[in-house]
C-alpha cells in the first residue's frame, strides 16, 4: 500500500482544476472578485477568461437573488466558517439560468494569503426533473380534490394509505381525523363481502369493477355506489385504488321508470280488457240489430276511452313536470270568475253535492288562469270523492296585498296521519284510496304547478273528521322567477 509521500507526490488540485469535465471550479479573493476559473467552467457557462476575470462573483447571480443578499452572505459565511454550501441558480452568459450545487472554501497559503475556492456542479437537469414531477404530483392531487367521486389508495393491509375530500364528506370527518376501513365498511350493507372483496383484490393483484353496495348515512338515508377497485404495483408496494361512483339517483330514476311501467299497466288495464269487451258485445248486437243495447255499449266504450286518455294525459303531464319543464301560461285575469268557474265544472258532474264558496274573491291576479283550475277542480274532486255520505264541501278564499289562498275542506274520511305527508308524492295512494278509481297523480300535478307559480301548497287531516287542503300563491307571478323548480 503507498505510503503518504506517495500520495503526496501527486498534484491533486491540478488534477482537478484542469481535467474534471462536471466540476466546474471559480478561484476568487475575499471580496468576490474572480481571479480564475476552470476549463469546465467556460464550457458550462459560456463565459471566457477575458469575460469574467476582475469581475465580482455577483455578476453570476440572479437580480432576485442578488437582492436577497446572497452573494455577500456566502462569502462571510466561508471567511467565518471556512466552508459553506450553496443551491441556487446561476446567469449563463447568454442570460439563461442554470440551478447548480456548490460549495466553497477557504484556503490559506504559506504566506497566510487566503483565497476561496468554489466548486460547482450543474444539477439542472436533475432540478428540472424534480420540479417536473413535484408539479405533476401537485396537478394529480388537484385533480384527485375536485373529483366527485369517493377515490382511496389502501395499502396491502387494507389501511387507508390516502383519500380524497369526497371520501372525508361521505364519512362526516374533517381535518387530519382518521378512518379506519373496518369502520368505513360497517356503514355497507354487505359489509363482509366487501372487505373479502378488497382483500383479496390486494392478495391476488386482480381488481373488480362495477359491483354495486348500499352505503348507509348517518341521518337515515341510502345511497347506491358503483364500487372498481384496481391494484396498483410499485417498486416499494402493492396498493388498491378504489373508486366509488355514487349511482343514487341513477338507481331511484330506474324504479320511478319500472313504477310508471307498472302503473301503466295496471291502471290501463281494466278500462281496456272493458273497451276490448264493449266491442265483442257491439258485434253481436250489430247481428241482432239490438239497437238499444248497442248504444249502451257505445257510452260503455266512450267512458272507457275518456278514462284511458285521462291517465294518458296525467302520465304525460307529471313525466313532463318531473323533468323539471313546467312553463306558466301567465295573464291578468278576474280570481272570483276563475273559481266561479271551477266551482260550477265540479258541481255539473255531482249536482247532489253543496259546493259552499266563503270570503272575497273579487280581485284580478297574474297568473296560469287553465292551470289554477285544474288545481282547485282536482281539490274539489277529491273531497267529493272521499266525502262518505257527507254532501257538503267548502271552498275558502282569502287574500292580502301580496297573495291570495284558497282552501277546500271537507267532512270525510280523512287521511290516516302517516300517510298525510306523501299525498303529494307522485304515485301515492292511501290503502282507503285504492277503492276510488285514479292513479296518484292529481295531488303531484297540483303541487308542481302551484310551485311553479312559486307558491306553496299544504293538507291536513284527521280520520273520520275530514280534510283540508290548501294552497298559496303570490297575486302577481309575473313578478317571480319562473325558471324550473327542482325535483321534489
Amino acid at each position: 500500500m503507498p505510503d503518504k509521500k506517495t500520495y503526496a507526490a501527486f498534484d491533486y488540485f491540478e488534477a482537478l482544476y484542469k481535467k474534471t469535465k462536471e466540476n466546474t471550479v471559480i478561484i476568487m479573493e475575499t471580496d468576490g472578485t474572480i481571479v480564475a476559473v476552470n476549463s469546465a467552467f467556460t464550457e458550462c457557462f459560456g463565459y471566457q477568461e477575458k469575460d469574467i476575470i476582475g469581475k465580482n462573483t455577483a455578476i453570476l447571480f440572479t437580480e432576485e437573488d442578488r437582492q436577497k443578499g446572497m452573494p455577500k452572505s456566502e462569502l462571510d459565511e466561508v471567511q467565518k466558517k471556512g466552508q459553506s454550501n450553496d443551491n441556487n441558480y446561476l446567469v449563463n452568459k447568454n442570460q439563461e439560468i442554470t440551478w447548480v450545487s456548490g460549495e466553497s472554501i477557504l484556503v490559506r497559503n504559506k504566506q497566510g494569503g487566503k483565497i476561496i475556492l468554489k466548486i460547482i456542479q450543474d444539477i439542472h437537469k436533475q432540478k428540472a426533473s424534480e420540479n417536473s414531477i413535484r408539479e405533476l404530483n401537485t396537478f394529480n392531487e388537484n385533480i384527485l380534490q375536485s373529483i366527485k367521486d369517493v377515490v382511496l389508495v389502501l395499502d396491502k393491509e387494507l389501511n387507508i394509505v390516502m383519500a380524497n375530500p369526497s371520501f372525508r364528506d361521505l364519512c362526516k370527518k374533517v381535518g387530519e381525523e382518521k378512518v379506519d376501513i373496518i369502520e368505513f365498511l360497517k356503514n355497507f350493507v354487505e359489509e363482509n363481502a366487501l372487505y373479502h372483496e378488497l382483500k383479496n383484490a390486494v392478495i391476488s393483484l386482480k381488481g373488480f369493477t362495477n359491483k354495486e353496495a348500499e352505503f348507509k348515512i348517518e341521518d337515515g338515508t341510502k345511497r347506491v355506489f358503483e364500487i372498481s377497485c384496481n391494484p396498483i404495483e410499485n417498486s416499494t408496494e402493492t396498493t388498491v385504488l378504489v373508486v366509488m361512483h355514487d349511482i343514487t339517483v341513477y338507481k331511484e330514476l330506474e324504479r320511478e321508470r319500472e313504477d310508471i311501467i307498472g302503473f301503466i299497466t295496471h291502471e290501463l288495464r281494466n278500462p281496456l280488457s272493458n273497451l276490448m269487451l264493449s266491442n265483442d258485445l257491439m258485434k253481436e248486437a250489430v247481428n241482432g240489430n239490438e239497437i238499444s243495447f248497442l248504444k249502451e255499449m257505445l257510452e260503455r266504450s266512450e267512458n272507457n276511452v275518456q278514462r284511458m286518455n285521462k291517465m294518458i294525459t296525467g302520465l304525460y303531464e307529471a313525466t313532463k313536470v318531473h323533468s323539471g319543464y313546467f312553463p306558466l301560461d301567465l295573464s291578468e285575469f278576474d280570481f272570483g270568475g276563475m273559481v266561479n268557474e271551477a266551482i260550477g265544472t265540479i258541481q255539473a258532474l255531482h249536482p247532489s253535492f253543496k259546493i259552499l264558496k266563503e270570503g272575497d274573491a273579487d280581485f284580478t291576479v297574474v297568473a296560469d288562469r287553465y292551470r289554477l283550475i285544474q288545481v282547485i277542480t282536482n281539490f274539489l274532486s277529491n273531497a267529493i270523492k272521499y266525502s262518505g255520505d257527507k254532501k257538503e264541501v267548502n271552498l275558502i278564499v282569502t287574500h292580502d296585498n301580496t297573495s291570495v289562498t284558497v282552501t277546500v275542506k271537507d267532512y270525510g274520511e280523512g287521511i290516516p296521519k302517516a300517510h298525510l305527508p306523501h299525498v303529494f308524492e307522485r304515485f301515492f295512494r292511501s290503502e282507503k284510496a285504492r277503492k276510488i278509481e285514479g292513479i296518484g297523480l292529481g295531488l303531484y300535478l297540483c303541487r308542481r304547478i302551484i310551485r311553479s307559480h312559486k307558491g306553496r301548497v299544504g293538507a291536513e287531516s284527521e280520520e273520520n273528521k275530514g280534510s283540508v287542503f290548501y294552497f298559496t300563491i303570490p297575486l302577481n307571478a309575473s313578478v317571480v322567477d319562473q325558471k324550473p323548480t327542482p325535483h321534489s
